[in-house]
Order: C-alpha cells, then sequence, then structure tokens
C-alpha cells in the first residue's frame, strides 16, 4: 500500500505548483509585452512622421508653433534626454523640440573600435533581406533598429552609408559638383522633403534657382556674385533696436568685425568633420595667420590631427544656450574671437527677430560679456545668413531646404571676407571621408555629409566649384584653395544675373 500524503501538504503541494505556473505565465506575458513596445518604439522612432500622422493625423503634426526658447532636444534613437546642435544632427530643427520629423540616432558611446564594425549588426544585416520581403519597410527597419540598433545613425536608406562612402560609392574619389537630392536614398530624401514642405522660417524663393534650365556661372562668376551680393554684417550698438536698449551700447561691439579683425593673409577654416581624424593637418593648419574653428570643437588631445591655434571661433545660439556645452564656464570659449549667430525669419527686421530669436542668443550674450568683459564677441546680421542662402538657391538646379546654410558655410565666407587666401578643411570630403559626423564623438550619419537640415550638400557644389586647388589636394588633404574678396578685381568682367 502506497505512501499517502496528508491532505494539507497536498494543498501545500498544489498551492505551489499553480504560483509557479502562474509566475511562468507571466513572465512569459512581461516578455511579449516588453517586445511589443521595444517594437513600437523603434517603429515610431524610425518612422515618425509616417506614424504620427496615420495615428493622429497630418492636421495634428503640423498645429504645432515652434517654442522659441525651448533648448532640450530628445533624440529619440538614444537611451537618454541629450542637447542636440543643428550643425550636429541635421535631423533636427532648430527651435522646434517636438516637431515629429525623423530623426537621427544618439551619439554611440561604447567601448568597440573605431574601425570595426560589431559583427552582430553583419549577422543582422545578412538575415534581415529575408524579413524585408514578407514585411513593409517601416517595421524591417524597425527591427534593424531594435536588433541591430542603427549604430551609424543611417537616414540615407536601406544601404545605408555604403552607398556614399568606399571604393564603389557615389562620391568617388572627389565632390561632384552635380550632386542632387536625386543620388540620396529614400529615408534622407523624405528628411529633406519634410523640411522643403515646412518652411519654418517663411521663406519667400525669388530668383533663377531651382530651374534645370538655369546656366552655370563658372567659379570666378560665383566667387564675383558673392563678394557683390553677400555682405557679411555684425550687429553694432547703432542697429535698431539695440541703440534703444540700455545694455547694447555698453556691451555691443561699436564697430564691425571686419573693421576690426584683419586683413590676414592665409586663414584656416577647420571643419568638425569625422574625416579629420588621423589626418596629421595639425602643423599645417597652424601655418596660417588665421584659423577659425565651429562651436564645441575642441583642439585638446586633437592637435596633431586639427591643430592648437584659434583665432575666431563661431557658435549657434544653440550651443550659447545649452547647459550641456557650459557655454558660460568652459575655457573651450575663452580664447579668441567670439562670433554668434542665430537664424531669423527669412523677412524679418531686427525688432521681429529680438524678440522671436530660435534660441536666447541676447541673454547668453549678455551674461557672457559681463563675465568676460576683454573678450570680443560679436553677433552676425540674419540678413548675411540669408543673402547668402539666396546665392546658393541661385545657382542650383532644384529647390534647396529653406533653412539657413551651415556654420562651415557662414564661417568660410566669413573668412573670405578679411583674408587673402583661404583653406577650408575636410569640408569637401577627402579620402578618409567616413560617416562619423565629427572627429571629436562618436555619432555616425551620413547626413552630416549632405546635410538634413542645411542645405549641405549645395553648399559643397558651390564650394567645389569656385575652388581653385586641385582634386589632388581635396582627395589627400580635404583642402579647399578659395581667394578672398580683397584679393579679387570683379570690375573687369560683368557678373550676370541669372
Amino acid at each position: 500500500m502506497g505512501y499517502k500524503i496528508p491532505g494539507a501538504a497536498m494543498d501545500r503541494v498544489s498551492l505551489l505548483w499553480r504560483l509557479r505556473r502562474r509566475a511562468r505565465r507571466g513572465a512569459i506575458c512581461m516578455t511579449f509585452f516588453c517586445i511589443s513596445m521595444a517594437l513600437l518604439y523603434a517603429l515610431c522612432a524610425e518612422n515618425s512622421v509616417p506614424v504620427t500622422d496615420a495615428i493622429f493625423g497630418v492636421r495634428a503634426r503640423t498645429r504645432a508653433q515652434p517654442r522659441t526658447h525651448s533648448v532640450v532636444k530628445v533624440l529619440r534613437g538614444g537611451a537618454k534626454s541629450i542637447y542636440a546642435d543643428p550643425q550636429k544632427h541635421p535631423g533636427i530643427i532648430a527651435g522646434d523640440p517636438h516637431r515629429p520629423i525623423p530623426v537621427l540616432s544618439s551619439p554611440n558611446h561604447t567601448n568597440e573600435d573605431w574601425a570595426s564594425p560589431p559583427k552582430r549588426a553583419a549577422k543582422m544585416k545578412e538575415s534581415s533581406g529575408f524579413f524585408s520581403h514578407l514585411l513593409p519597410g517601416p517595421f524591417t527597419r524597425a527591427l534593424e533598429t531594435l536588433f541591430v540598433g542603427r549604430r551609424k545613425g543611417e537616414l540615407s536608406g536601406k544601404s545605408g552609408d555604403s552607398e556614399f562612402f568606399g571604393s564603389k560609392g557615389i562620391l568617388g574619389d572627389v565632390w561632384n559638383d552635380e550632386m542632387s537630392s536625386s543620388m540620396l536614398g529614400n529615408r534622407l530624401k523624405k528628411v529633406v522633403q519634410n523640411y522643403q514642405a515646412m518652411n519654418k522660417y517663411g521663406v519667400k524663393v525669388s530668383g533663377p534657382g531651382g530651374s534645370s534650365n538655369r546656366p552655370k556661372l563658372s567659379g570666378r562668376e560665383l566667387l564675383c556674385q558673392l563678394k557683390e551680393k553677400v555682405a557679411v554684417t555684425t550687429l553694432t550698438s547703432d542697429h535698431e533696436p539695440f541703440s534703444a536698449l540700455a545694455w547694447a551700447p555698453l556691451l555691443l561691439p561699436p564697430q564691425q568685425l571686419t573693421s576690426d579683425l584683419g586683413p590676414y593673409k592665409s586663414c584656416a577654416v577647420v571643419s568638425s568633420a569625422g574625416s579629420l581624424r588621423n589626418s596629421g593637418l595639425g602643423k599645417e593648419i597652424d601655418t596660417h595667420d588665421a584659423v577659425l574653428r565651429f562651436n564645441s570643437a575642441p583642439t585638446s588631445g586633437f592637435e596633431k590631427d586639427v591643430g592648437s591655434k584659434t583665432t575666431i571661433r563661431l557658435i549657434n545660439s544653440q550651443v550659447m544656450a545649452s547647459d550641456d556645452h557650459r557655454f558660460l564656464s568652459s575655457s573651450l570659449y575663452s580664447s579668441g574671437v567670439l562670433v554668434a549667430w542665430d537664424p531669423a525669419p527669412f523677412s524679418s527686421n531686427l525688432s521681429q527677430w529680438y524678440n522671436h530669436t530660435d534660441y536666447p542668443i541676447f541673454n547668453q550674450y549678455q551674461r557672457y560679456r559681463r563675465l568676460h568683459p576683454q573678450q570680443p564677441f560679436y553677433i552676425l546680421h540674419p540678413r548675411f545668413e540669408w543673402q547668402l542662402w539666396q546665392r546658393i538657391q541661385d545657382n542650383m538646379a532644384e529647390p534647396i531646404q529653406k533653412n539657413p546654410p551651415s556654420s562651415g558655410l557662414l564661417g568660410t565666407i566669413l573668412m573670405m571676407s578679411m583674408c587673402e587666401m583661404v583653406h577650408v578643411y575636410e569640408f569637401l570630403p577627402s579620402r578618409r571621408k567616413t560617416p562619423l559626423c565629427h572627429y571629436y564623438q562618436r555619432f555616425y550619419d551620413a547626413a552630416c555629409t549632405f546635410g538634413a537640415y542645411h542645405p549641405l550638400l549645395y553648399e559643397k557644389n558651390l564650394v567645389k566649384r569656385m575652388n581653385q586647388g586641385s582634386d589632388r589636394d581635396i582627395y589627400n588633404h580635404g583642402r579647399v584653395t578659395l581667394p578672398g574678396f580683397s584679393a579679387m578685381n570683379c570690375t573687369a568682367e560683368a557678373v550676370q544675373e541669372h
């Protein structure tokens, strides 16, 4: 006769069995829930515009107005909120953290080797081809985001950055000045089209630009057109409305930047491009009489590649407003001359801009000037930005983004107004071209080369046409040679209006 388990013990065993079964079911349900939420998150992050439109409608997306003094930008591809710079992350709109444009992935802070992509990414890339035949594109990209992480922040289409970079990329050895949006991947095209349609700054297009029948100007004609039609102007205390403000006469410089600085014989404009890494250009850059750098690009630790001299630092208003950049306290900004800029609406006057800046540039300017009263600090007149934008559009065969030019081109034209000769480094990518955005950060995206927020692709076309150096200089050193406006004689030939 077998042993019988007492009733009380039997109840305890039965209860324990039921609890374990419920725990297993709960774990399975929780796992399924987490996977579903992660997939939904990835889907929304990668396809924010179509998903938002599908759930809430187009009107809900377009109804939001820009918040001009908001500083924090949340990158939905990252694990935490970070402060974003339009130049650094071209998929984000300056001054509007809530407009659902497809965003770029967050900086990659892993300890992976810079040159070798993770093996599991390659493994997933091979297997994703099977799913791409079964699932719609958004779901395929969501799966890639979830399991691969899109560590290169691709905005260039399914084929990723490889369609641009490498021996078989469309870039070739040297930048082609006929580059157009038709050469971009689908995802980057969509981002550019969104900015085209948005027209945040109320740009009114005029002139011959955007037509494929437009006659193409020579490099010299382009240079003369810039000299005659783009005025590098900074704010002074006699500009309205600043002449009526109590702080302005005390803090704003009494003269233009171009009157106070220069002339210089040779100047270097050093981009922040990732292709400057391992370039060994530091000594060459420091031989110039004046060197311009951008935003928070450091020299410490990178002297071999970017040099150590800083004469002018051009910064956008977002860097000034961001706590993350420590503009008021970091020693990075305390050397050399500072020049700041903030985009104004296309047709606004200075009074309208003063009351509706993208970021609180004037509040930060006043604070910094009181902390550093001896350091020269200028603010670009927004008219300069839009005059330059108009020249880009007038000389392109298709519509460009209705957003201001990049800091890179603004700084290049600024130095051309003060120097006899300007060398621009890695604005046009060299043989070291890479999807790495900045030499001092681990952030990958082809949009940093081709532009999304800024009309960067078209800016590079313009610079390539004006380049007076050789293609070999571009290929080996990423060096473009441009004459200063003072060294040009444009009266000998009339610059045609096209």
